[in-house]
């Protein structure tokens, strides 16, 4: 599991999210409120969608309308395995997967990079540069 996330705030503006992305080497990442609470996933995809059709200066608060609720998004506990996180990534075929606890707060997430990074270096048994 990543940790720390590089987090989206709903006040950035989609050109910042994408911003993000580009200097953060990451092809998305969870959309939470001020209390750590998630509120969307947002990956490369969406992002582009919205800013060609909201502009690049819309705020991300101003189209989660256009998102996945908190309550649709697939996601694991902290304490769930690596194996049942894979599954779902595989089973709902989307890129990255949040771990929340029971409150709804963010704890890190699991992306299909980091699955690729597992089974090669497991398989090989050395390590990955990142």
């Amino acid at each position: 599991m990543v940790q720390p996330v590089f987090t989206i705030s709903p006040q950035m503006k989609l050109w910042e999210v994408a911003e993000l992305f580009i200097s953060h080497r990451i092809s998305g990442s969870a959309v939470i409120d001020s209390a750590g609470r998630v509120l969307t996933v947002m990956g490369e995809g969406i992002t582009l969608r919205l800013a060609a059709t909201e502009g690049l200066d819309a705020t991300v608060a101003s189209c989660l309308e256009k998102m996945p609720a908190a309550d649709k998004i697939i996601s694991v506990k902290p304490e769930d395995t690596f194996s049942e996180a894979y599954r779902l990534i595989l089973k709902h075929n989307i890129h990255r997967i949040p771990a929340v606890d029971g409150a709804g707060h963010l704890k890190g997430i699991i992306s299909r990079s980091m699955i690729l990074k597992v089974f090669v270096e497991s398989h090989y048994g050395k390590k990955l540069a990142t």
